[in-house]
């Protein structure tokens, strides 16, 4: 059973060796990567050769000199994706990246504090914790599930050392903090050869794998969603 977010992005995170400096609104725009106006409309919040990170209406960036990190504030998250494969395929075709991960996070309320807790017990019940899960009952001042991350490590038909991570907690963003539900999926792909061939075989998994692995987190999340109305 379908409930909408109230908070939902999208972001791409690579591994590698950055110059966050040249990471600059201006940047993107002398490359055409954004708009023109963006340069004026950004809020940008540091550039330094440590960090960079500024955010447009749709695109927050955030980059240190191991990680790049971009996030989707809203639809088309397709556009993220191109935005990602253009910049390092186009015009910084030689940076060294050794790992990748899609990642889809939202935030969900449920009606009330009673049916967010019937959640938590479904994914985490308090049986197989004996006398003492009795004692740490579900509601929020004796206690319960306060993170779950369930993984799968190395799915078919990519390098060793992949996983999709999924991690379910409470929400303490919206409904304050009292029936609000996280979730955050993590697809993590790991590079693969040599370091071009590696870097290569990342562009091509993003490139091909980026639809499929929303649409793959949005199951899983619809899924956690739906467990409201069991029990």
């Amino acid at each position: 059973m379908r409930i909408e977010p109230e908070i939902s992005d999208v972001y791409i995170v690579l591994a590698g060796s950055f110059n966050p400096a040249i990471f600059t609104p201006a940047w993107f725009v002398l490359h055409e990567l954004l708009p023109a106006h963006v340069a004026d409309s950004s809020d940008t919040d540091v550039i330094h050769p440590d960090l960079a990170a500024f955010s447009t209406e749709w695109l927050s960036l955030h980059v240190t000199r191991e990680r790049f990190t971009a996030r989707s504030l809203r639809d088309p998250h397709i556009r993220l994706c191109d935005l990602v494969l253009r910049l390092f395929n186009e015009h910084l075709p030689h940076t060294p990246l050794n790992a990748l991960g899609i990642n889809r996070a939202v935030h969900f309320r449920l009606t009330s504090q009673v049916e967010r807790d019937r959640v938590r017990r479904m994914l985490a019940p308090i049986e197989p914790w004996g006398n003492w899960g009795k004692e740490v009952g579900f509601d929020d001042h004796s206690g319960g599930m306060t993170s779950l991350t369930m993984a799968q490590f190395n799915p078919q038909g990519r390098p060793s050392g992949g996983a999709v991570n999924v991690t379910v907690e409470p929400s303490n963003v919206i409904a304050e903090g009292r029936s609000g539900i996280y979730v955050h999926v993590n697809d993590h792909y790991v590079a693969d050869g040599d370091e071009m061939a590696g870097r290569k075989h990342l562009m091509d998994f993003l490139d091909e794998g980026f639809e499929g692995s929303v649409k793959r987190s949005d199951d899983i999340i619809d899924h956690i969603m739906s467990l409201k109305g069991a029990g």
